[in-house]
C-alpha cells in the first residue's frame, strides 16, 4: 500500500519550473474560456512536465480556478486547477 501511495503522490522540487509558454488555437465561440496549462509530476523522471492549456465550455454554476505552485516545508508542490 505505501509503495501504490508514493506510486501516485505528487513530488517537490526546490525551485519552481520556469513557465512553458504554448500555442494558444483560435477560439472555438465565444462561449469557450482559456484554461491554462498546468503542471504534472512523472514519477519515471521524478520532475515536473508542463501540459498545454485548452479551450473549455465554462460549467454551469461553477467557476475554474487555475492551478499553482505552493511552498511547503519539503520544497515547491503544484496544486491542479479544477472546476469548484
Amino acid at each position: 500500500i505505501i509503495s501504490l501511495f508514493n506510486a501516485c503522490s505528487a513530488g517537490y522540487v526546490s525551485e519552481q519550473p520556469t513557465y512553458q509558454d504554448s500555442y494558444r488555437p483560435s477560439r472555438p465561440s465565444s462561449n469557450h474560456i482559456w484554461i491554462e496549462g498546468n503542471w504534472y509530476w512523472d514519477n519515471r523522471t521524478r520532475s515536473y512536465n508542463h501540459r498545454d492549456g485548452n479551450w473549455s465550455m465554462p460549467r454551469q454554476g461553477r467557476n475554474y480556478e487555475q492551478g499553482h505552485w505552493t511552498q511547503t516545508r519539503r520544497g515547491y508542490r503544484w496544486v491542479p486547477g479544477g472546476w469548484r
